[in-house]
C-alpha cells in the first residue's frame, strides 16, 4: 500500500469523507517543508545569532544576560568568530545548551 493511499484510507475512516479534504492532503504533499536557501542558512548561521534567533532576544537582551555591551554580542555573531572557553560556559549556561554548541 502506497503512503498516499494509506492517508487517504485513514482520512476516510477518520470521518474526512470530503474530497475537498483529500484534495487538501494531495497538495500539502507535494508542497516543500521548507525552503532550501533559508533552511542552509539557517543550518550555517553563526551558534550564537541561531540561539539568540531562536529564543526571539536582541541582542540587547543577550547582552544584558550575559553582562556585556551589545558591540561584544555583534562581535560573538561574526561569522567565523572563536570563543575563549569561559565565554563558551557563559553562552552555553543563558542558552541552557551544551558548550560543545559554540565550538
Amino acid at each position: 500500500m502506497s503512503i498516499m493511499s494509506f492517508i487517504e484510507d485513514s482520512a476516510k475512516s477518520d470521518g474526512l469523507e470530503d474530497e475537498s479534504d483529500l484534495q487538501a492532503i494531495r497538495e500539502a504533499k507535494s508542497e516543500p517543508l521548507y525552503v532550501q536557501e533559508e533552511a542552509e542558512n539557517y543550518i550555517f548561521m553563526n551558534p550564537v545569532k541561531r540561539e539568540r534567533l531562536d529564543r526571539g532576544w536582541t541582542q540587547e537582551e543577550l547582552a544584558r544576560r550575559l553582562g556585556v555591551k551589545q558591540a561584544t554580542v555583534a562581535k560573538w555573531e561574526r561569522q567565523g568568530a572563536v570563543y575563549r572557553k569561559r565565554t563558551r560556559e557563559k553562552l552555553a549556561k543563558v542558552f541552557a545548551v551544551d558548550e560543545e554548541v559554540f565550538l
